[in-house]
């Protein structure tokens, strides 16, 4: 069976088996998935995030008067939604819920980019939002820029240039390793498809048990014979036999034995 003709389970198994740590909100925000990637990455339970909104679920630290991670990301998405496209964000500073933290934060630093996911119109129907934690490199070059300044060379400035220099070329690969981001991207349109094919795949499921009555299994089983048979696509096997239902006269409408 070819990558278009796998079920949404499918690529739901992907979702949770790639490294990438990956979000899944509603237009409103709402997180209505979250893969063990990201799960893992901001030290939370899949369970505990489903169904909060995105910043119920990552709120600004209330004793950073600084914080500002809320009205980045906010800012991305409302991008997103207007109809922007994907949108990566420079390198955000956004501490996360840590219980055993004495200020109930982690401090964390990320490199997201955010999304639409579209429906059959071009709606967008949610949005994705994928995160690189590149905590452990910031904390790497502030201890290299205080030993820098406490040695008193080179120039803080100058090293200030330099260091910045590397860090934005660190995010840039990070945030735009081409083949990474090509898999991503193939993913999700595959996901997106699979979605799209699975109504009418439904649909041509239930024509088949009504004339051979059958389990959804074997009618489902007896559609990929088909596809096998004539070498045609599942998808396209189910919409011919849709369409064929809506036009055709009274009569079997599969060849073989009822």
């Amino acid at each position: 069976m070819s990558p278009s003709d796998a079920s949404p389970r499918d690529f739901e198994a992907v979702f949770h088996a790639t490294t990438a740590p990956l979000l899944v909100l509603t237009t409103d925000l709402v997180i209505s998935d979250v893969n063990r990637a990201y799960a893992s990455a901001t030290y939370r339970e899949r369970d505990e995030l489903l169904q909060l909104h995105v910043f119920d679920a990552f709120p600004d630290n209330p004793h950073d008067p600084q914080a500002d991670g809320v009205a980045n990301l906010g800012a991305s998405l409302r991008r997103v939604l207007s109809g922007a496209g994907v949108d990566t964000m420079k390198v955000q500073r956004y501490p996360v819920p840590f219980r055993d933290s004495p200020t109930g934060f982690r401090d964390m630093h990320w490199s997201p980019v955010n999304s639409p996911v579209t429906g059959p119109g071009g709606e967008i129907t949610a949005l994705l939002h994928h995160v690189e934690d590149v905590t452990a490199f910031h904390e790497d070059l502030r201890r290299v820029e205080r030993a820098y300044g406490q040695a008193g060379t080179p120039a803080a400035r100058t090293h200030t240039a330099v260091a910045q220099r590397r860090y934005a070329e660190h995010v840039e690969q990070t945030a735009d390793d081409t083949g990474r981001r090509r898999e991503l991207e193939q993913e999700i349109a595959q996901l997106q498809q699979a979605l799209r094919s699975r109504g009418v795949i439904d649909q041509a499921i239930g024509i088949v048990q009504a004339e051979r009555r059958c389990a959804p299994e074997d009618a489902f089983q007896l559609l990929v014979t088909l596809s096998q048979r004539t070498s045609m696509k599942l998808r396209d096997i189910a919409g011919a036999l849709v369409r064929l239902a809506e036009t055709a006269p009274p009569g079997p409408l599969l060849p073989g034995p009822r």
